[in-house]
């Protein structure tokens, strides 16, 4: 077949040097015109690549920040491009996650990720600002060899984990304590009236009347999910996910409830501060909370590319000198 294409070409290319047309040329031989295109691209590429030494403007990345990948890589070995870039981003650093994952790929260190196709009919919601809406759920971990629960209370806006409790089961007393202790966390008062919205799933608990009639109490709303529809409460299923790959289904069993606190605690305080989020650009839920506005986080974002390519300027210039 790599025959075939050469005298194609070779044919064509002396047929254009008597005077006629390629099209001409291509009709009587039956070729495309895109195959011919492509022939002669691939046979004239690889010379081009090892003709050409590679160009470098005053934007391209120094060697500096691709052993800062490297290096990042080199302790984070679980941790896929978008992650290492967003790491390197909390350390002043922006280099893009296209860059990041080239540099990657070209040493063999991207793992295979399969996607899961989006769920139909997702409902979207507009939340514009921290404490505007949370999300309550629990999930199983093991403690001792005995089934508990982990219950966390999450900002829909920012991704921050609110809150969070650890009890051997679940009833209509633990929504109460969960988000009256969220309320107490960020000193908002039983009476104010702009108290968050919480999303809840149609468990028991959380379709009970005592807990109905403490939300009406309190004058608070609650929005309950769809039957069979987890996208409704999806921040905070994908939020669990997070957890259980990276702390509860590597430890397994914890030891006991104060382990497992202390644990979870950590992780939690980790995934709030530290962990670069990639809904909020790669900064940190405990960041985006704070911020609580979508406009200032990007303007952070763009200054910082600002000055990393302010920076990576200056050097390429310095060495070309």
């Amino acid at each position: 077949m790599k025959n075939q294409k050469d005298e194609v070409l070779s044919f064509v290319t002396a047929e254009q040097a008597k005077g006629r047309a390629i099209v001409e040329i291509l009709n009587n031989l039956k070729v495309s015109k895109s195959s011919f295109y492509r022939w002669q691209k691939e046979k004239v590429l690889p010379t081009l690549k090892n003709c050409e030494a590679p160009k470098t403007t005053v934007r391209s990345v120094t060697s500096f920040e691709l052993a800062k990948i490297d290096e990042l890589k080199e302790a984070n070995p679980a941790m896929r491009h978008r992650q290492i870039q967003g790491m390197l981003q909390l350390q002043g650093t922006y280099i893009s996650p296209t860059v990041v994952y080239k540099h990657l790929k070209a040493q063999g260190k991207v793992e295979f990720y399969e996607r899961r196709a989006a769920p139909w009919d997702e409902p979207f919601y507009e939340i514009y600002r921290a404490n505007m809406m949370w999300g309550a759920d629990w999930t199983q971990l093991r403690i001792g060899g005995s089934r508990w629960y982990l219950l966390n209370l999450i900002d829909f806006f920012s991704r921050f984990v609110v809150h969070f409790e650890i009890v051997p089961t679940v009833n209509a007393s633990h929504i109460r304590r969960l988000y009256e202790s969220g309320l107490a966390n960020y000193n908002i008062p039983l009476d104010w009236h702009l108290k968050p919205e919480l999303r809840l799933d149609r468990g028991s608990p959380n379709t009970a009347n005592v807990t109905k009639t403490f939300f009406k109490d309190i004058q608070a709303d609650l929005s309950f999910a769809r039957v069979r529809r987890p996208t409704d409460n999806a921040i905070t299923e994908r939020f669990y996910r997070t957890i259980k790959q990276e702390e509860i289904y590597i430890v397994g069993d914890y030891q006991d409830e104060k382990t497992a606190r202390e644990v979870i605690g950590e992780y939690i305080n980790w995934y709030n501060s530290e962990r670069p989020h990639q809904t909020l650009w790669n900064f940190t839920p405990q960041m985006a909370h704070e911020k609580n506005n979508k406009t200032e986080l990007l303007k952070v974002l763009r200054e910082l590319k600002r000055r990393t390519w302010t920076d990576r300027k200056e050097y390429w210039l310095n060495k070309n000198k």
